[in-house]
């Protein structure tokens, strides 16, 4: 199971989503106010991370953070890195808390295409006057 039992000082059980692999997030209830943020300039675009979170969606861990424990949420604009800690026995249904590590614009489905005009460009050649092979 890809959570961690934790207890906050009410004695109240918050579990840590924790995984190495993505977890299909059920929809769950969350309220407004269970959301932290990393940075002031993240509050804007917290109804869409609370959109994405009451809907069910996926959470992809983020490998740069080698914690286990960071998820990517992507919302329909942006990329939402966050920590989540569900309620105790909700089956994943109740998030308590939410901490926003980052927020970036989406980039999901974007296609960059580099247009290469034969016609007026050389092709690259390597004229180093360098020789690796000396």
């Amino acid at each position: 199971m890809p959570i961690v039992k934790k207890r906050n000082e009410q004695t109240e059980s918050r579990l840590l989503l924790e995984s190495n692999e993505p977890v299909e997030l059920p929809p769950a209830e969350i309220e407004d106010s269970a959301v932290l943020v990393q940075f002031d300039k993240f509050k804007p675009h917290i109804p869409e991370l609370l959109e994405a979170l009451r809907a069910g969606t996926l959470a992809e861990p983020v490998p740069v953070m080698l914690d286990g424990s960071t998820f990517a949420i992507h919302g329909e604009t942006r990329t939402f890195w966050v920590k989540l800690w569900h309620a105790a026995r909700t089956e994943m249904t109740r998030i308590e808390r939410a901490q926003v590590i980052s927020c970036l614009p989406s980039t999901r489905g974007v296609q960059v295409v580099i247009e290469n005009d034969d016609d007026e460009e050389e092709p690259y050649e390597d004229d180093d006057e360098f020789d690796d092979n000396e």
